[in-house]
């Protein structure tokens, strides 16, 4: 039996806002198979994890693993993906700080279904894809209180703003953060992108902006109310933050937890939020509320807002009985 994956086409289909994107194909949970999508080179190895409880399978991790850096005292925290965990915690500057593992996990910008409108999965992690879920955590700023773009699913609800701070995924589920037009990869095909304000990290540093808090959104508790941010470091590992501090104290625990490019998302309580999950033995994902004060099964129900959450990425293994991880959404897989 020969086993290949095959990257859709570019999708050519722009929606408008409150239209609904056209849906990409899913993959549906069924019988275990030999197969699990996209991966890096490195890990397209004989390593093999089982997708069920009882499925006694040795398990490897790759060579190199990369891991967290900057000042924190980093602790693992949650799932193991091929015998590594793939999330830490930790704190920096005051702020709760976290690091995933960018070789195996993958994001997805997920719409709100109100903000902005059309979400495929009804503004929630879709209950197929839960059993790989890692974390989710708040998108940007409301629709009307910012000018740059969206997209996701392979669609776009606004176009992009050059030169704003952007999270990027892409089609090979490998993503980035950085300045539209400057530090996305143009070889590489966008599948979702979430812009918010300005760069708050760059070169490693806070930016100038960093240090003017009226720039960086209206706050309901003063310079000091509850912000999220995230950012790349220099492996390309994801970094969060989140806390009660101003913009540049946000900037400094990105700093601090390894960033060298960073974004602020959302502020204010009823909005910043991460959330870690477990999958136990009935495949079920549980909700660690980690972050924030609305609650850890927030984001596996449907939500007004826009949000990122971070899947176990699919790897090619090599004899496999089992199957790990989910595919990238702009993807299709055939096996015969």
């Amino acid at each position: 039996m020969t086993r290949r994956t095959e990257h859709a086409h570019k999708p050519t289909g722009v929606t408008r806002r409150g239209q609904t994107p056209r849906r990409r194909r899913r993959f549906a949970s069924g019988p275990a198979v030999a197969l699990v999508i996209v991966a890096t080179v490195a890990l397209a190895a004989s390593v093999v994890v089982p997708a069920r409880a009882g499925n006694a399978v040795p398990t490897a991790a790759p060579a190199a693993a990369p891991g967290p850096g900057g000042s924190v005292g980093w602790a693992p925290s949650g799932r193991h993906v091929l015998g590594r965990p793939v999330l830490y915690t930790g704190s920096a500057n005051g702020a709760f700080v976290a690091w995933m593992d960018p070789e195996l996990t993958r994001p997805v910008v997920v719409p709100g279904t109100g903000d902005p409108m059309g979400s495929p999965w009804g503004g929630q992690v879709a209950p197929d894809q839960q059993p790989f879920l890692v974390s989710a955590f708040n998108g940007g700023f409301k629709w009307g209180d910012f000018d740059g773009g969206v997209m996701a699913f392979g669609s776009s609800y606004r176009s992009p703003v050059a030169g704003e701070a952007s999270f990027i995924v892409y089609a090979d589920g490998t993503y980035t953060v950085g300045a539209w037009g400057r530090d996305n990869d143009p070889a590489k095909q966008v599948v979702g992108m979430r812009q918010n304000l300005g760069m708050l990290v760059d070169g490693g540093a806070p930016t100038p902006a960093a240090s003017n808090p009226g720039g960086w959104g209206a706050s309901v508790a003063g310079v000091a109310t509850a912000r999220g941010g995230v950012g790349v470091d220099a492996n390309g590992g994801l970094v969060w933050a989140g806390g009660r501090l101003s913009p540049l104290d946000l900037a400094n625990a990105l700093v601090a937890a390894g960033a060298v490019r960073a974004m602020e998302m959302d502020i204010n309580p009823d909005w910043v939020n991460f959330n870690s999950y477990d999958v136990g033995p009935d495949n079920v994902a549980h909700g660690n509320g980690l972050y924030g004060a609305t609650g850890s099964d927030r984001y596996l129900h449907p939500d007004g807002r826009d949000f990122i959450a971070m899947f176990v990425r699919g790897t090619v293994v090599a004899g496999a009985t089992a199957k790990l991880g989910a595919p990238p959404l702009a993807a299709q897989v055939k096996v015969g």
